[in-house]
């Protein structure tokens, strides 16, 4: 399957001054634009997206079903878990795929006076895929009650647990849980996100602080940036950022909701600048997932159009 679409790029200028080099990267800050749509009409609800080696590019569907997309935007697998209530996925370095099912029990619960029944988190179940689609078995993760986003980091898996609030970091063979974080975490809308950052550390989208949160994966804070507001450099709305992710040249991309806006940091949080262009992916708030690839092609995810929105830096 080829991408459609129409191909948007126009000259959409991120700074006043030409495009200077990066002394520590060696890489010319380019400008962005929308190229194109990928997946249209065939990906359903997506719960997350994330890159594979050789930037494949993984879409997870809220039914359980999971696509690879080659960099050229042609759909390259299919892979039906089988599994229900999938909400999270994550490549490990050896190209095998894991999916994430949050299970759950039914409760009843009051509502002023009458009693209803809700669906209650109680744990995770892991399913393995090898890079065909091949099964490789399942495991009941019973340290976490739900995943949001899960990356693979190192030797480490990382895991946002919305229910528990906290991201719980674990040995990546033995699934054994190593450590977690938790205080600070100020998460709101149902929306817990995280990225990959330089040097095998990690960034929280703590929405609810209007921070982006850089961590060590013992759990220290290295840095953050953020604060509520109007302007370019601020988060907007109830709460963002909803999602980030980190460019080749070191700077950072963020995602926020209601209405959407995709803005791009320098490496240290400051002197953003929004892509223009981009469609209002999603109502209210929602979750927008975002993943970069080696290029440093930005794609992002809505769950209620059922495609994938594909950025390129121009030339």
């Amino acid at each position: 399957m080829k991408m459609t679409g129409l191909i948007l790029c126009t000259t959409l200028l991120l700074s006043e001054a030409p495009a200077k080099v990066d002394s520590d990267k060696s890489i010319p800050k380019k400008d962005y634009c929308v190229s194109e749509q990928i997946g249209t009409a065939q990906l359903g609800r997506i719960s997350q997206i994330t890159m594979g080696a050789d930037d494949t590019l993984y879409a997870l569907a809220s039914n359980g079903k999971v696509m690879a997309f080659d960099v050229d935007g042609s759909l390259a697998t299919t892979i039906e878990t089988g599994m229900e209530n999938t909400t999270a996925i994550a490549v490990s370095a050896d190209g095998n795929v894991h999916v994430f099912a949050t299970l759950t029990k039914a409760k009843k619960v009051k509502s002023g006076a009458r009693m209803r029944t809700v669906q209650v988190p109680i744990g995770v179940e892991c399913g393995t895929f090898d890079p065909t689609g091949k099964p490789l078995g399942k495991k009941l993760l019973d340290n976490l009650k739900s995943a949001k986003t899960a990356h693979f980091v190192g030797d480490t898996l990382v895991v946002a647990d919305l229910s528990a609030r906290a991201l719980i970091f674990m040995e990546a063979e033995s699934l054994e849980e190593t450590g977690r974080i938790k205080k600070g975490l100020r998460l709101c809308c149902g929306i817990f996100d995280f990225c990959e950052a330089p040097d095998n550390t990690i960034a929280i989208s703590n929405l609810g602080a209007f921070k982006l949160q850089r961590f060590e994966l013992d759990g220290k804070l290295i840095s953050e940036f953020g604060k509520r507001g109007r302007g370019i450099d601020d988060f907007q709305g109830c709460c963002n950022p909803v999602s980030a992710g980190y460019l080749p040249d070191g700077r950072i991309v963020t995602v926020e909701k209601d209405p959407t806006r995709i803005k791009i940091y320098d490496a240290n949080g400051k002197n953003a600048k929004k892509i223009e262009g981009v469609e209002e992916l999603v109502k209210g708030c929602s979750f927008i997932p975002v993943a970069v690839d080696s290029l440093g092609s930005i794609y992002l995810a809505s769950d209620t159009k059922g495609y994938i929105v594909k950025c390129v830096p121009q030339d």
